[in-house]
């Protein structure tokens, strides 16, 4: 397998590098930006400094691809078995683990380098994100719904990192977006998770979409609305009721709206492109935010 792998620093071995963190596939990283950004505009009215913006922003990307990494290293001897993942470039013996654990500590260096400028409260919150990012693999190994604990550091830490970087304290504000973050992020990636239904049954791993077989479609409406209704109680919180309540009223549709077609049916490809319209939901919600900005209303 090691053959197939091109020469260290090589243009074809950067391709590969790429392929890893999957820089093609963009959605991931947005998903993981969208949360923190809903907790920047929340805790800055509306107009958060553009320092911290791309702060959020690039460390959303280092983190992603890190979490891609360490995912496919732990997962090497599952994704052979998987239609999906079969070809990742760890598996098919076109980059070492060696290579690739260097790759993910290369990343992990790059988030903790955004660290310098945060507060130390900020950093804190950072290092939980990151154990929880090492060991989401492993509970598809024993966690029935391992999209829940994906929530974690994908949903729940990000939109608290944001206002702890922002107010340097908690709030129960920020924690109610975090938890809207959680339970979204478990949403859309039950819906990600019917891609590899069958798979999954052969590699023997834990799913939600195993888990709650015909009832996947509830358990997506469920967990999509209790973000939405975690969005209001944010939106109670801060007092903010003109134009975020309309933008959550539409997200949940939007929710209601995949269940349905969840509980239709859905081939894997068709499950792809509900998972990636959930960028859309994203900046649904975040527009709701922006629009409560003092200077827009």
């Amino acid at each position: 397998m090691t053959s197939l792998a091109p020469p260290l620093f090589s243009l074809r071995w950067f391709s590969v590098v790429l392929e890893l963190i999957r820089f093609d596939r963009p959605a991931g990283t947005l998903l993981l930006f969208l949360p923190g950004f809903w907790s920047l505009l929340a805790s800055w009215k509306g107009a958060p400094p553009p320092g911290l913006l791309l702060i959020f922003f690039l460390g959303s990307f280092f983190m992603r691809s890190a979490g891609c990494v360490i995912n496919d290293i732990l997962d090497r001897h599952v994704d052979g078995l998987v239609e999906r993942t079969k070809n990742r470039p760890i598996v098919s013996g076109r980059i070492s683990v060696g290579a690739a654990l260097a790759v993910f500590i290369f990343f992990c260096l790059l988030s903790a380098s955004l660290l310098m400028f945060l507060n130390p409260l900020t950093v804190k919150v950072a290092l939980v994100g990151l154990l929880a990012t090492i060991v989401y693999p492993l509970f598809k190994r024993f966690f029935p719904v391992p999209q829940l604990f994906m929530g974690i550091p994908f949903g729940l830490l990000a939109p608290i990192m944001a206002w702890t970087a922002s107010r340097n304290e908690l709030s129960w504000a920020a924690v109610f977006i975090g938890l809207a973050g959680l339970f979204w992020s478990t949403s859309y990636d039950l819906v990600y998770a019917i891609s590899d239904r069958d798979d999954d049954i052969r590699a023997g791993v834990r799913s939600g979409a195993l888990t709650f077989g015909d009832h996947l479609w509830v358990m997506i409406l469920f967990f999509g609305t209790l973000s939405g209704v975690f969005l209001l109680m944010a939106s109670v919180r801060l007092g903010i009721f003109k134009a975020l309540p309309f933008a959550i009223f539409l997200f949940v549709l939007l929710i209601f709206y995949q269940s349905y077609k969840v509980r239709e049916g859905l081939t894997p490809v068709h499950a792809q492109k509900l998972f990636k319209a959930h960028v859309y939901l994203g900046v649904i919600v975040a527009m709701g935010f922006l629009l409560e900005s003092p200077v827009l209303l």
